[in-house]
């Protein structure tokens, strides 16, 4: 049985996971963070998260608050799960190091000093630093790969990404790595050679739409999220990977496509 603490159980993702995960047969959720102060703090997460009864884990205010019998939090877990803002992700990712527990970061906007610092903790621990969970963006990814290699002389290639208009960061992580991925397919050509367009619109679910723009004719890649339960589901997948390599000793920084 997987341990897994879950932070920001009121955020849209993170409180899909914590539902998610309370239903995997291989999960259990052993506590949440939640933002100091709130009113919800000492609560059981279930309630705090939309499950609809309580699951015998609270919600606290830091990985390092005590639980009933004087542990701190962050010991009873495994793997931490945290798809919150960048400032709390990269405290996480420090007391993950010192407690040497697993890391699945959702978070995205990471400058490039922090993703550094990701790769260096993955020296001594599991991480799964991404911007999306979705077993489908995942497969989406290595056909973009294949694509632009074939077609990298042949076509302009441009994202178009659309998000609800509370999202920070433009381009998003998704459409990045998309790009990324695409770079890595070919030999002529490179990251720089691809054009974002991002759209932040009332409550727009994600979406991504790679035009491989020919003469006479065009190919398109694209995937709609309608339900952002497919990346909470592929949270908890991505999360019992880390637990398998904890226990196995491995550490590392891995991607979705070693879930493949």
């Amino acid at each position: 049985m997987l341990k897994v603490i879950i932070t920001a159980p009121r955020g849209t993702m993170d409180s899909l996971i914590v539902q998610e995960a309370y239903k995997h047969a291989d999960i259990e959720v052993v506590g949440c963070v939640g933002t100091p102060g709130r009113d919800y703090i000492g609560n059981d997460a279930g309630l705090v998260a939309g499950v609809g009864k309580e699951i015998g884990a609270l919600v606290y205010e830091d990985l390092e608050d005590l639980t009933d019998d004087g542990t701190p939090l962050i010991e009873t877990c495994d793997v931490v799960i945290d798809y919150s803002a960048i400032e709390l992700s990269m405290a996480v990712l420090d007391k993950c190091v010192e407690y040497h527990k697993a890391y699945l970061c959702g978070t995205t906007g990471f400058s490039e000093e922090q993703l550094q610092a990701f790769a260096k903790a993955s020296q001594v621990i599991p991480i799964m630093q991404t911007a999306n969970t979705s077993y489908v963006v995942t497969v989406m990814k290595k056909l973009l790969a294949e694509a632009a290699g074939y077609l990298e002389e042949k076509a302009g290639m441009e994202i178009i990404e659309a998000h609800s208009d509370t999202k920070l960061d433009a381009p998003s992580g998704t459409a990045k790595e998309m790009a990324q991925a695409m770079a890595d397919g070919m030999k002529n050509k490179g990251y720089e050679d691809i054009t974002f367009h991002s759209v932040r619109a009332g409550n727009t679910p994600s979406s991504h739409h790679v035009i491989f723009g020919c003469q006479g004719e065009m190919f398109q890649i694209t995937h709609d999220a309608y339900d952002w339960r497919c990346y909470a589901t592929g949270a908890c997948d991505a999360a019992l990977y880390l637990g398998q390599k904890l226990e196995e000793g491995q550490t590392g920084l891995y991607e979705m496509s070693d879930l493949l």
